[in-house]
Protein backbone atom coordinates (compact mmCIF):
# COMPACT_ATOMS: atom_id res chain seq x y z
CA UNK A 1 0.00 0.00 0.00
CA UNK A 2 1.64 3.26 -0.91
CA UNK A 3 1.77 6.30 1.72
CA UNK A 4 -0.45 9.10 0.90
CA UNK A 5 2.43 11.41 1.16
CA UNK A 6 5.73 11.62 0.17
CA UNK A 7 6.65 13.50 3.99
CA UNK A 8 4.51 15.46 6.47
CA UNK A 9 6.13 18.19 8.03
CA UNK A 10 4.51 19.51 11.70
CA UNK A 11 4.97 23.14 12.32
CA UNK A 12 5.02 26.25 9.93
CA UNK A 13 8.07 28.07 11.73
CA UNK A 14 11.04 29.27 9.35
CA UNK A 15 12.36 25.19 9.42
CA UNK A 16 9.18 23.20 8.63
CA UNK A 17 8.65 25.66 5.83
CA UNK A 18 11.99 25.15 4.37
CA UNK A 19 11.69 21.98 4.17
CA UNK A 20 8.11 21.54 2.86
CA UNK A 21 9.22 24.21 0.10
CA UNK A 22 12.47 22.70 -0.86
CA UNK A 23 10.64 18.93 -1.33
CA UNK A 24 7.74 20.23 -2.51
CA UNK A 25 9.12 21.96 -5.62
CA UNK A 26 11.58 19.12 -6.02
CA UNK A 27 8.11 17.21 -6.57
CA UNK A 28 7.42 15.42 -3.40
CA UNK A 29 3.83 15.20 -2.15
CA UNK A 30 4.24 17.00 1.03
CA UNK A 31 1.73 18.05 3.86
CA UNK A 32 2.35 20.89 6.38
CA UNK A 33 0.40 20.40 9.74
CA UNK A 34 0.11 23.49 11.64
CA UNK A 35 -1.72 23.35 15.36
CA UNK A 36 -3.06 27.39 14.83
CA UNK A 37 -4.14 29.55 12.27
CA UNK A 38 -1.80 31.72 10.31
CA UNK A 39 -0.84 34.21 10.51
CA UNK A 40 -0.04 33.16 13.91
CA UNK A 41 2.15 35.10 17.06
CA UNK A 42 5.71 33.48 17.87
CA UNK A 43 7.89 34.97 20.54
CA UNK A 44 10.56 35.89 18.70
CA UNK A 45 13.16 39.25 18.32
CA UNK A 46 12.84 38.20 14.48
CA UNK A 47 16.26 39.48 13.38
CA UNK A 48 17.11 38.34 10.07
CA UNK A 49 20.89 38.14 9.86
CA UNK A 50 23.12 38.74 6.26
CA UNK A 51 23.27 34.81 6.18
CA UNK A 52 19.56 33.95 7.19
CA UNK A 53 18.86 35.92 4.16
CA UNK A 54 21.36 34.10 1.94
CA UNK A 55 20.70 30.64 3.21
CA UNK A 56 16.75 31.47 2.73
CA UNK A 57 15.27 29.08 -0.04
CA UNK A 58 13.47 32.03 -1.60
CA UNK A 59 13.68 36.02 -0.68
CA UNK A 60 12.36 37.12 2.42
CA UNK A 61 12.54 40.82 1.42
CA UNK A 62 8.38 41.24 1.57
CA UNK A 63 8.39 40.84 5.30
CA UNK A 64 11.38 43.01 5.98
CA UNK A 65 9.91 45.58 8.03
CA UNK A 66 13.48 47.55 8.58
CA UNK A 67 16.90 47.13 7.16
CA UNK A 68 19.88 47.07 9.56
CA UNK A 69 23.12 48.22 8.80
CA UNK A 70 25.10 48.99 12.25
CA UNK A 71 24.94 47.40 15.51
CA UNK A 72 25.11 49.65 19.14
CA UNK A 73 26.84 47.88 21.99
CA UNK A 74 26.99 49.16 25.19
CA UNK A 75 27.83 48.02 28.62
CA UNK A 76 25.06 48.95 30.64
CA UNK A 77 24.24 52.09 28.68
CA UNK A 78 27.52 53.46 28.93
CA UNK A 79 30.73 54.30 26.51
CA UNK A 80 27.98 52.36 23.26
CA UNK A 81 30.54 51.83 20.56
CA UNK A 82 29.27 50.77 17.16
CA UNK A 83 29.81 47.84 14.97
CA UNK A 84 29.38 48.76 11.10
CA UNK A 85 27.81 45.35 9.78
CA UNK A 86 29.14 44.60 6.26
CA UNK A 87 26.06 43.01 4.62
CA UNK A 88 22.58 44.22 5.31
CA UNK A 89 20.30 41.89 7.50
CA UNK A 90 17.10 43.30 7.83
CA UNK A 91 14.20 42.77 10.96
CA UNK A 92 10.67 41.15 10.81
CA UNK A 93 7.74 40.10 12.61
CA UNK A 94 7.44 35.79 13.23
CA UNK A 95 3.88 36.15 12.35
CA UNK A 96 4.35 37.61 9.07
CA UNK A 97 7.69 35.47 8.30
CA UNK A 98 5.93 32.29 9.01
CA UNK A 99 2.98 32.90 6.88
CA UNK A 100 4.77 34.35 4.17
CA UNK A 101 6.75 31.17 4.21
CA UNK A 102 4.37 29.26 4.12
CA UNK A 103 2.51 30.75 1.37
CA UNK A 104 5.81 29.87 -0.97
CA UNK A 105 5.34 26.15 0.33
CA UNK A 106 1.79 25.98 -0.27
CA UNK A 107 2.73 27.53 -3.70
CA UNK A 108 5.55 25.21 -4.74
CA UNK A 109 3.02 22.37 -4.37
CA UNK A 110 2.42 21.61 -0.18
CA UNK A 111 -0.67 20.72 1.17
CA UNK A 112 -1.88 22.46 3.90
CA UNK A 113 -3.89 21.75 7.31
CA UNK A 114 -4.29 24.56 9.71
CA UNK A 115 -5.67 24.42 13.11
CA UNK A 116 -4.44 20.22 13.05
CA UNK A 117 -2.79 19.00 15.72
CA UNK A 118 -0.14 16.24 15.80
CA UNK A 119 -1.09 13.55 18.31
CA UNK A 120 1.57 10.81 17.58
CA UNK A 121 2.64 8.50 15.34
CA UNK A 122 4.06 4.70 14.52
CA UNK A 123 6.28 3.05 12.02
CA UNK A 124 4.08 0.85 9.54
CA UNK A 125 5.09 -1.01 6.41
CA UNK A 126 5.13 2.48 4.42
CA UNK A 127 7.16 4.45 6.57
CA UNK A 128 5.30 6.35 9.01
CA UNK A 129 2.00 6.64 10.58
CA UNK A 130 1.04 10.04 11.69
CA UNK A 131 -2.17 10.58 14.05
CA UNK A 132 -3.86 14.37 13.79
CA UNK A 133 -6.40 15.72 15.91
CA UNK A 134 -8.64 14.40 12.72
CA UNK A 135 -7.56 11.13 11.61
CA UNK A 136 -4.31 9.31 10.51
CA UNK A 137 -2.13 9.90 7.51
CA UNK A 138 0.61 7.68 6.16
CA UNK A 139 3.83 9.03 4.91
CA UNK A 140 7.40 7.73 3.93
CA UNK A 141 8.89 10.51 6.32
CA UNK A 142 7.79 12.41 9.08
CA UNK A 143 9.90 16.15 10.04
CA UNK A 144 9.64 17.27 13.34
CA UNK A 145 9.51 21.26 13.37
CA UNK A 146 7.21 21.81 15.82
CA UNK A 147 9.28 23.98 18.20
CA UNK A 148 11.57 23.55 21.47
CA UNK A 149 8.58 22.00 23.25
CA UNK A 150 8.33 19.50 20.04
CA UNK A 151 5.70 16.92 20.46
CA UNK A 152 7.69 14.69 17.80
CA UNK A 153 10.73 14.88 19.45
CA UNK A 154 8.90 13.37 22.77
CA UNK A 155 7.25 10.67 20.82
CA UNK A 156 11.28 10.09 19.54
CA UNK A 157 13.03 10.59 22.41
CA UNK A 158 10.95 9.94 25.48
CA UNK A 159 12.59 12.41 28.27
CA UNK A 160 15.20 13.85 25.48
CA UNK A 161 15.65 17.76 25.86
CA UNK A 162 18.08 20.53 24.51
CA UNK A 163 19.86 22.77 27.01
CA UNK A 164 17.60 26.09 27.46
CA UNK A 165 18.54 29.67 27.64
CA UNK A 166 15.95 31.87 29.22
CA UNK A 167 14.64 34.90 27.63
CA UNK A 168 12.02 37.67 27.51
CA UNK A 169 10.78 40.35 25.40
CA UNK A 170 8.37 42.70 25.24
CA UNK A 171 6.94 44.77 22.10
CA UNK A 172 6.81 48.22 22.78
CA UNK A 173 5.37 50.62 21.01
CA UNK A 174 7.32 54.35 21.94
CA UNK A 175 6.18 57.75 21.94
CA UNK A 176 5.97 59.18 18.31
CA UNK A 177 9.63 59.41 16.24
CA UNK A 178 11.17 57.35 18.47
CA UNK A 179 11.57 54.76 15.47
CA UNK A 180 12.94 57.61 13.36
CA UNK A 181 15.66 57.74 15.55
CA UNK A 182 16.71 54.56 15.89
CA UNK A 183 17.06 54.35 12.00
CA UNK A 184 18.39 51.19 10.78
CA UNK A 185 20.46 50.42 13.96
CA UNK A 186 19.75 47.92 16.07
CA UNK A 187 21.24 47.74 20.08
CA UNK A 188 22.79 45.27 22.30
CA UNK A 189 23.62 46.09 26.20
CA UNK A 190 25.73 44.15 27.86
CA UNK A 191 25.46 44.41 31.64
CA UNK A 192 21.99 44.90 31.76
CA UNK A 193 21.57 40.79 33.02
CA UNK A 194 23.95 38.75 34.36
CA UNK A 195 25.40 36.48 32.38
CA UNK A 196 23.48 37.80 28.66
CA UNK A 197 22.40 41.13 27.21
CA UNK A 198 19.39 43.21 26.50
CA UNK A 199 18.27 44.16 22.93
CA UNK A 200 16.31 46.77 21.14
CA UNK A 201 15.00 46.22 17.80
CA UNK A 202 13.41 48.95 15.46
CA UNK A 203 10.18 47.50 13.42
CA UNK A 204 8.02 48.80 11.30
CA UNK A 205 5.60 50.28 13.88
CA UNK A 206 7.42 49.28 17.47
CA UNK A 207 10.07 47.96 18.97
CA UNK A 208 11.14 44.60 20.26
CA UNK A 209 12.62 44.80 23.41
CA UNK A 210 13.91 41.98 25.46
CA UNK A 211 16.32 40.20 27.13
CA UNK A 212 18.92 36.74 26.85
CA UNK A 213 20.67 35.05 28.97
CA UNK A 214 23.38 31.92 28.47
CA UNK A 215 23.53 30.98 31.82
CA UNK A 216 21.33 29.46 34.08
CA UNK A 217 20.63 31.61 37.15
CA UNK A 218 18.89 30.90 39.99
CA UNK A 219 16.96 34.77 39.02
CA UNK A 220 15.55 33.44 36.14
CA UNK A 221 12.43 33.36 37.58
CA UNK A 222 12.94 37.22 37.85
CA UNK A 223 13.69 37.95 34.27
CA UNK A 224 10.54 40.23 34.14
CA UNK A 225 11.86 42.55 36.66
CA UNK A 226 15.04 42.92 34.83
CA UNK A 227 13.63 43.93 31.91
CA UNK A 228 11.31 46.34 33.89
CA UNK A 229 14.41 47.82 35.08
CA UNK A 230 16.00 47.84 31.48
CA UNK A 231 13.82 49.62 30.03
CA UNK A 232 13.09 52.46 32.80
CA UNK A 233 16.98 52.69 31.82
CA UNK A 234 16.33 54.01 28.70
CA UNK A 235 14.03 57.94 28.15
CA UNK A 236 12.51 56.74 24.67
CA UNK A 237 11.79 53.22 26.27
CA UNK A 238 9.87 54.76 29.37
CA UNK A 239 7.60 57.03 26.98
CA UNK A 240 6.04 54.03 25.28
CA UNK A 241 2.35 53.70 24.67
CA UNK A 242 1.42 50.23 25.06
CA UNK A 243 3.52 47.02 25.57
CA UNK A 244 3.17 43.22 25.51
CA UNK A 245 5.37 40.90 27.40
CA UNK A 246 5.93 37.50 26.47
CA UNK A 247 8.76 34.81 27.77
CA UNK A 248 10.21 32.21 26.12
CA UNK A 249 13.17 29.60 26.13
CA UNK A 250 16.06 29.13 23.80
CA UNK A 251 16.87 25.88 22.64
CA UNK A 252 21.51 26.34 22.62
CA UNK A 253 22.46 22.69 22.65
CA UNK A 254 21.12 19.56 19.96
CA UNK A 255 18.50 17.39 21.72
CA UNK A 256 19.74 14.24 21.34
CA UNK A 257 22.64 12.25 20.12
CA UNK A 258 21.12 11.46 16.84
CA UNK A 259 18.30 13.86 14.72
CA UNK A 260 16.93 11.02 12.61
CA UNK A 261 16.07 7.84 13.61
CA UNK A 262 12.84 5.37 12.45
CA UNK A 263 11.97 7.57 9.48
CA UNK A 264 11.28 10.65 11.53
CA UNK A 265 14.12 13.78 11.34
CA UNK A 266 14.22 16.50 13.51
CA UNK A 267 14.84 20.03 13.00
CA UNK A 268 15.10 23.68 14.02
CA UNK A 269 13.90 24.70 17.39
CA UNK A 270 12.98 20.82 17.74
CA UNK A 271 16.16 19.67 17.47
CA UNK A 272 17.98 22.31 20.07
CA UNK A 273 19.74 24.62 17.20
CA UNK A 274 20.30 27.97 18.04
CA UNK A 275 23.47 29.90 18.71
CA UNK A 276 24.51 30.38 22.35
CA UNK A 277 26.34 33.40 22.03
CA UNK A 278 23.42 35.03 20.25
CA UNK A 279 20.28 32.94 21.06
CA UNK A 280 20.21 33.11 17.25
CA UNK A 281 17.85 30.60 15.84
CA UNK A 282 16.40 31.75 12.62
CA UNK A 283 19.51 30.48 10.62
CA UNK A 284 19.78 27.14 12.36
CA UNK A 285 16.17 26.41 11.25
CA UNK A 286 16.87 27.57 7.76
CA UNK A 287 20.12 25.94 7.46
CA UNK A 288 19.20 22.20 8.85
CA UNK A 289 15.50 22.58 7.09
CA UNK A 290 17.68 23.29 4.10
CA UNK A 291 19.87 19.95 4.98
CA UNK A 292 16.96 17.85 6.09
CA UNK A 293 14.98 18.47 2.42
CA UNK A 294 18.43 17.10 0.72
CA UNK A 295 18.79 14.01 2.87
CA UNK A 296 15.52 13.61 2.49
CA UNK A 297 15.28 13.69 -1.52
CA UNK A 298 18.14 11.30 -1.08
CA UNK A 299 16.19 8.91 0.36
CA UNK A 300 13.30 9.29 -1.49
CA UNK A 301 14.97 8.78 -5.11
CA UNK A 302 17.67 6.21 -4.15
CA UNK A 303 16.47 4.80 -0.46
CA UNK A 304 19.65 5.91 0.77
CA UNK A 305 19.77 5.65 4.56
CA UNK A 306 18.06 9.09 6.58
CA UNK A 307 20.76 8.75 8.92
CA UNK A 308 22.86 10.69 6.68
CA UNK A 309 21.35 14.12 7.38
CA UNK A 310 22.96 13.93 11.19
CA UNK A 311 26.53 12.79 9.23
CA UNK A 312 25.30 15.88 6.78
CA UNK A 313 24.77 17.88 10.03
CA UNK A 314 28.05 17.15 11.78
CA UNK A 315 29.04 20.67 10.60
CA UNK A 316 26.82 22.57 12.46
CA UNK A 317 26.91 20.59 15.93
CA UNK A 318 30.73 21.08 15.74
CA UNK A 319 30.19 25.21 15.42
CA UNK A 320 27.12 25.11 18.14
CA UNK A 321 30.11 23.32 20.10
CA UNK A 322 32.38 26.49 19.52
CA UNK A 323 29.49 28.86 20.15
CA UNK A 324 28.80 27.44 23.62
CA UNK A 325 32.01 27.73 24.34
CA UNK A 326 32.20 31.08 23.51
CA UNK A 327 29.24 32.11 25.04
CA UNK A 328 31.04 30.35 27.92
CA UNK A 329 34.25 32.46 27.76
CA UNK A 330 32.27 35.89 26.63
CA UNK A 331 29.37 35.92 29.63
CA UNK A 332 31.43 34.73 32.24
CA UNK A 333 32.38 38.53 32.57
CA UNK A 334 30.65 40.94 30.48
CA UNK A 335 32.36 44.05 31.77
CA UNK A 336 35.73 42.66 30.42
CA UNK A 337 34.21 41.35 27.36
CA UNK A 338 33.20 44.69 26.96
CA UNK A 339 36.62 46.42 27.94
CA UNK A 340 38.58 43.60 26.21
CA UNK A 341 36.64 42.65 23.29
CA UNK A 342 33.30 45.07 22.20
CA UNK A 343 35.76 48.22 22.54
CA UNK A 344 38.53 46.33 20.30
CA UNK A 345 38.31 47.00 16.76
CA UNK A 346 39.66 43.89 15.77
CA UNK A 347 37.58 41.86 17.91
CA UNK A 348 34.51 44.03 16.67
CA UNK A 349 35.32 43.00 13.02
CA UNK A 350 35.22 39.07 14.42
CA UNK A 351 32.07 39.42 15.71
CA UNK A 352 30.32 41.70 12.35
CA UNK A 353 31.79 38.50 10.58
CA UNK A 354 30.02 36.32 12.37
CA UNK A 355 27.02 38.32 12.15
CA UNK A 356 26.95 38.50 8.14
CA UNK A 357 28.24 34.47 8.12
CA UNK A 358 31.90 35.03 6.81
CA UNK A 359 33.46 34.08 10.00
CA UNK A 360 31.64 30.63 12.00
CA UNK A 361 31.64 30.45 15.67
CA UNK A 362 34.58 27.86 15.67
CA UNK A 363 36.94 30.49 13.55
CA UNK A 364 36.11 33.06 15.93
CA UNK A 365 36.97 30.92 18.54
CA UNK A 366 40.15 30.26 17.13
CA UNK A 367 41.17 34.16 16.61
CA UNK A 368 40.40 35.24 20.38
CA UNK A 369 43.86 33.77 21.64
CA UNK A 370 45.97 35.68 18.69
CA UNK A 371 44.37 38.86 18.88
CA UNK A 372 45.12 38.59 23.00
CA UNK A 373 47.59 40.69 22.83
CA UNK A 374 46.04 43.53 20.73
CA UNK A 375 43.46 43.33 23.32
CA UNK A 376 46.25 45.32 25.66
CA UNK A 377 48.03 47.74 23.32
CA UNK A 378 45.21 48.93 21.26
CA UNK A 379 42.73 52.05 21.81
CA UNK A 380 39.36 51.47 22.35
CA UNK A 381 36.98 52.46 19.89
CA UNK A 382 35.44 55.82 20.45
CA UNK A 383 32.35 55.96 22.09
CA UNK A 384 29.27 57.39 20.13
CA UNK A 385 25.59 58.70 20.75
CA UNK A 386 23.33 56.26 21.47
CA UNK A 387 19.84 56.58 20.03
CA UNK A 388 18.05 55.40 23.39
CA UNK A 389 18.77 58.17 25.55
CA UNK A 390 16.73 60.53 22.94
Amino acid sequence: MAAEFDVVVVGCGPAGNTVAYRLAAAGARVLLLEKEALPRHKVCGGGLSAKTLREAPFSLAPVIEREIGSALIAYAGANPVVCALPRTGGMAQRAALDAFMTVQAVAAGASLRERETFEGFEPDAVGVRVTTGSGTVTARVLVGADGVYSRVRARLFPGAKPRMAPAIEALLWPAPGTLEMMGGTCVFDLGVIPAGYGWVFPKGDHLNVGLYRFARRPGNRDMRALLDAFIARYRILRRHERIQVKALLIPVAPAAPTLARDNVVLVGDAAGLSDALFGEGIYYAVKSGNTAAEAILRYLGSHRPLAAYDRMMAGMRFELAAARMAARLFYASPRHAFRFGVRNRAVMAVFAGMVAGSVSPARALAALPALAPYWLAAPPLRPVASPLVG
